[in-house]
């Protein structure tokens, strides 16, 4: 089962086509480095994380998503190195009177799991402006009792209704996967989203998620 899953999420993967001149690359403590590369106008569209020198997950958003990666030079991570916080900034024009537009940007910030490469809690405002506890437990003002594993995406979310697709860094279907793996427990969540179209799919990706 773990090889068919790694098979799904390698061909999710997006090929990055930024010159290596563009990458910029920052150690975040706990053998983990974060590197970004796909540049546009000091933002990156693509964020890789590395822990002990292996790759965890890049994440490579489209173009059709309205967020980049910001470059955070002291980016804070877990006691124990499970958390690593990452940013990005979610751009649009706004419409105003006479026809006119004014960009509008918004910060959001969400949690990696250096494990899985799960992006979880990704929120905005002062959830930004929290940190970890010698716990590891993410403290802010706006979510004070956060509890990690209950910030997972899952497949239930996607099948009922409480979470939509969007091309937001934690949206994907391959974040979904990496949150809350494919198995005998969520076989059935999975099957009702692949019938309903939720997320697209090439056939070989269907026959894994949904069972055959």
């Amino acid at each position: 089962m773990l090889s068919l899953i790694s098979t799904v999420l390698a061909t999710l993967a997006l090929t990055g086509d930024a010159k290596a001149d563009s990458r910029k690359s920052v150690d975040a403590g706990s053998n983990i480095t974060l590197r970004y590369d796909g540049e546009e106008n000091g933002r990156y569209r693509n964020l890789s994380v590395i822990k002990q020198g292996k790759l965890v997950r890049r994440i490579a958003l489209g173009k059709r998503s309205y967020s980049l990666f910001e470059y955070d030079p002291d980016p804070a991570t877990s006691p124990d190195g499970r958390y690593v916080l990452v940013t990005d900034v979610e751009s649009g024009e706004v419409g105003l009177t006479g026809g006119r537009g004014s960009l509008h940007e918004r910060q959001y910030c969400g949690l990696v799991d250096t494990r899985s490469g799960c992006l979880l809690a990704r929120q905005t405002g002062q959830f930004c402006g929290g940190q970890f506890n010698a716990a590891g437990t993410w403290l802010s003002p706006a979510l004070s009792d956060l509890t990690l594993a209950d910030e997972r995406p899952t497949a239930e979310d996607y099948a009922s209704g409480r979470l939509s697709p969007s091309d937001a860094p934690d949206g994907s279907l391959d974040n979904l996967l990496r949150c809350d793996p494919p198995g005998p427990s969520n076989r059935g969540q999975y099957r009702k989203l692949i019938d309903a179209g939720i997320f697209e799919v090439t056939p070989s990706q269907r026959k894994v998620l949904h069972g055959g």
